[in-house]
């Protein structure tokens, strides 16, 4: 019969005959355990009792003037400081012959040190015609030194913005700390009449609805910007509705991102995000993340039916520059021709007619 899992009786564990180990015992161990037993405590439990090992003898309570007394005769000669908040934090130092001479030492080396550093540092150091002209290489370097990183010289940039700079495409200022709201400002003024710029990035700048505002204003006469980055900035509700307010008159804005900001936006400005997306359809990417999951439905097949129109202009161009400047639609039925439409005369029933070749066009 298996005994895994069984248990033993108590009696089997305990079956010791107490009597027979006292028996066992001497006088003398037998005195020396009466006295144990007497100075345990009976409210300790026995399995924690143990006698007092201390050979201290007790000193009764707390007395300060006898311990600072102690302190001062336990460490006399060597250097303490006792600071005490009854006595108004004065302290009490008594010095040490042989921390004295340590302390004597070690001044005297730190005084030989300072002495051959600033000998060095004379010797090293530079005149007034190189401290001004390392000034002024400072003040002329072109890649500023930023925790961010970015390289970005602002000055240097927005002029070129101004003069509408051919190789001047892309604008990035993300995570700038030191940039003002005024110099923002200037940037989305001066992007009104620029036609190189393509990307426009100013994520982490502290933008707020000012800024916002005036993007938008910017994108409704800027014709050339394709990408739009304002994310992690302070902007609102009614900073980001002002955008896409303005994507009614831009159809060459593809990508707008404006996750992450300050504001929470809301159901209801999530509501009208969507009603204003239904008005523009060049928008390809949207850079947000809607709480409500109807707004997000519809904002996607918004954006995913801009890409399939964006698609089909695509393979309409191919195949209008395939077939020599003819090409047909065939949702319409209509052949287009440069910039004329006319009627399908014989409909397309077979696979074998969308792979006729350019030259039975040309003979019919």
């Amino acid at each position: 019969m298996s005994t895994f899992g069984s248990r033993r009786e108590p009696k089997e564990d305990h079956e010791v005959d107490e009597d027979q180990l006292l028996a066992t015992l001497s006088s003398e161990e037998l005195q020396e355990l009466e006295r144990e037993l007497v100075h345990l405590d009976d409210n300790v439990p026995a399995g924690m009792r143990q006698p007092d090992q201390t050979s201290k003898t007790p000193t009764g309570g707390f007395n300060r003037a006898a311990l600072l007394k102690y302190w001062e005769d336990e460490y006399d000669g060597e250097q303490v400081s006792l600071l005490s908040p009854l006595q108004g934090g004065k302290a009490q130092n008594v010095f040490n012959k042989h921390d004295t001479k340590e302390d004597e030492v070690e001044a005297k080396d730190e005084c030989k040190k300072a002495q051959i550093r600033k000998k060095c540092h004379q010797k090293n150091s530079p005149t007034k015609s190189s401290r001004r002209t390392e000034n002024t290489d400072r003040n002329l370097d072109p890649t500023p030194n930023r925790p961010s990183g970015n390289p970005t010289v602002i000055d240097k940039t927005l002029e070129q913005i101004l003069c509408d700079d051919p190789t001047m495409s892309e604008v990035n200022l993300n995570n700038i700390e030191d940039i003002s709201q005024e110099t923002l400002l200037r940037f989305a003024e001066a992007l009104r009449t620029n036609t190189h710029v393509h990307v426009f990035s100013l994520a982490n700048t502290h933008a707020d609805d000012r800024v916002a505002f005036a993007i938008s204003k910017m994108l409704c006469e800027n014709r050339f910007i394709r990408n739009l980055n304002i994310e992690s900035n302070y902007v609102s509700g009614q900073g980001i509705l002002a955008l896409l307010a303005a994507l009614k008159d831009n159809r060459t804005l593809e990508e707008l991102r404006f996750h992450n900001q300050r504001h929470i936006c809301g159901g209801k400005v999530e509501m009208e995000m969507v009603k204003l997306l239904r008005e523009n359809t060049s928008l390809l990417k949207l850079g947000y993340q809607f709480d409500l999951p109807g707004p997000r439905m519809t904002a996607t097949s918004i954006l995913t039916h801009n890409q399939d129109q964006q698609r089909q202009t695509r393979l309409q161009q191919k195949g209008a520059h395939n077939a020599g400047g003819r090409s047909c639609c065939w949702r319409t039925g209509l052949w287009v021709v440069g910039n004329l439409q006319t009627r399908r005369r014989t409909p397309v029933n077979s696979l074998a007619a969308l792979r006729t070749p350019t030259s039975a066009w040309s003979s019919s």
